[in-house]
């Protein structure tokens, strides 16, 4: 495989549908991005999910912490060809709501493969 601008494209297309979802709560269009053995390791001890069912169970309990409470800013992302898999890496800033008005959480990291 070759990591054309257009396949580049596409991916990026679905990787920001499937974040997108995530910070507004879409929890229809978010699992119906993700693969039946998705693995998803958060940074919190607990944030270790399997597959598609704990990881949509996860999100739908976690929701409300996010949806329209959380900001991702300054975004680089890099797409990279791994063998037939495509690595995204982003690197960003988190916001969270806090009193009406947008706070600086921290520094974020998140790697992404498709296969």
């Amino acid at each position: 495989m070759k990591l054309t601008k257009k396949l580049e494209t596409e991916i990026l297309k679905l990787y920001h549908k499937y974040w997108d979802a995530y910070l507004n709560g879409n929890m229809r269009v978010m699992s119906s991005l993700m693969d039946e053995n998705i693995q998803m390791i958060g940074s919190g001890m607990g944030e270790v999910l399997r597959n598609k069912k704990e990881t949509v169970k996860y999100y739908k309990a976690t929701a409300d912490q996010v949806s329209g409470k959380s900001e991702v800013r300054n975004k680089k992302i890099t797409v990279k060809l791994i063998g037939s898999n495509i690595l995204i890496t982003e690197e960003s800033e988190l916001f969270v709501l806090i009193d009406k008005i947008w706070t600086f959480y921290g520094q974020a990291r998140i790697s992404t493969l498709f296969g």
